[in-house]
């Protein structure tokens, strides 16, 4: 279906699903249209990666936000996920050490790095970096992380006020490796069922009021995080909930764009409807329109 197909205004009738864990989600190939002199061409079929992550997805925390990674835990105990999603945390300022947290009833421990190459060694399998390192450091930290970049494939950075012109070095350096980043300046993202960023939909209750531990069929990305924790709360109530959602950050250049997420939910056949929450400024929003046409 186009793209125009799955943006819908007003009451929608969603078959209502209980699937717990979605299928397997092959690559789709997607052509571009190319303009040349005086005719349009197509251009060679670029891959659509429509998944982030999933159900067995695991990250690292880098700083030391204890709150942050117990919500995670209690989110992934919501969603009977059989591991944590978080591998460890990365702390420079201390010593390789085991922090003591809960999953669900039972105590586990978890693992703090002083460095990332520590971390990355002891769990290759580990595809995300959630980045809450500050202003003065998100940007050397970032950096060092895109070494890794055959390992982690999604880093989302929590801090606002980079420069602007760091900002634009750390999307031109992930883009030529291949790796997405969420913000700056961003509360995350959330895949009901499977994974949340940091505080991302909020505590506990907050997440079981929004049924955000089991995937529903409508997609959202935002700007603001407060308001990404609102449209939870809204599609739970109107639809049958949220399957994926994320807020790109509301900096000047956030490192992944609304129609970078919306080509990935396009491509995905469980998501049933796309919700966009813009704000006033920027020329994005001229983009989805522009992009919501037969040929896109």
């Amino acid at each position: 279906s186009s793209l125009k197909d799955n943006f819908l205004f007003g009451k929608h009738d969603i078959d209502r699903r209980t699937v717990d864990t979605p299928p397997k989600e092959p690559t789709l190939k997607r052509a571009r249209v190319e303009k040349g002199k005086g005719k349009e061409r197509t251009a060679k079929a670029e891959p659509v990666q429509f998944s982030l992550y999933d159900k067995n997805t695991t990250c690292f925390v880098y700083g030391l936000q204890i709150r942050a990674v117990q919500g995670m835990l209690d989110f992934d105990c919501s969603c009977r996920r059989d591991t944590p999603s978080v591998a460890g945390i990365i702390n420079p300022f201390s010593s390789n050490h085991n922090l003591r947290l809960y999953f669900g009833h039972k105590e586990i421990s978890v693992p703090v790095y002083k460095s990332m190459a520590d971390a990355v060694k002891t769990h290759p399998d580990v595809t995300v970096l959630i980045s809450f390192a500050s202003l003065r450091s998100a940007f050397t930290s970032t950096l060092e992380t895109l070494n890794y970049s055959d390992n982690i494939k999604v880093i989302a950075i929590i801090a606002e006020g980079i420069p602007e012109n760091l900002t634009k070095k750390l999307n031109k350096l992930a883009k030529d490796k291949d790796v997405s980043i969420i913000g700056p300046a961003t509360v995350g993202g959330v895949k009901p069922g499977c994974f949340k960023i940091g505080n991302t939909g909020g505590m506990l209750d907050n997440i079981l009021n929004s049924k955000l531990y089991r995937p529903g069929s409508v997609a959202y990305v935002s700007r603001s995080g407060g308001m990404s924790n609102e449209l939870n709360n809204i599609i739970s109530i109107n639809t049958d909930g949220v399957y994926e959602g994320v807020a790109i950050g509301g900096d000047r250049y956030p490192g992944t764009t609304f129609m970078d997420h919306i080509r990935r939910y396009n491509a995905n056949p469980d998501v049933k409807m796309i919700v966009v929450l813009g704000e006033v400024g920027g020329v994005e929003e001229y983009e989805i329109v522009s992009a919501i046409n037969p040929e896109r």
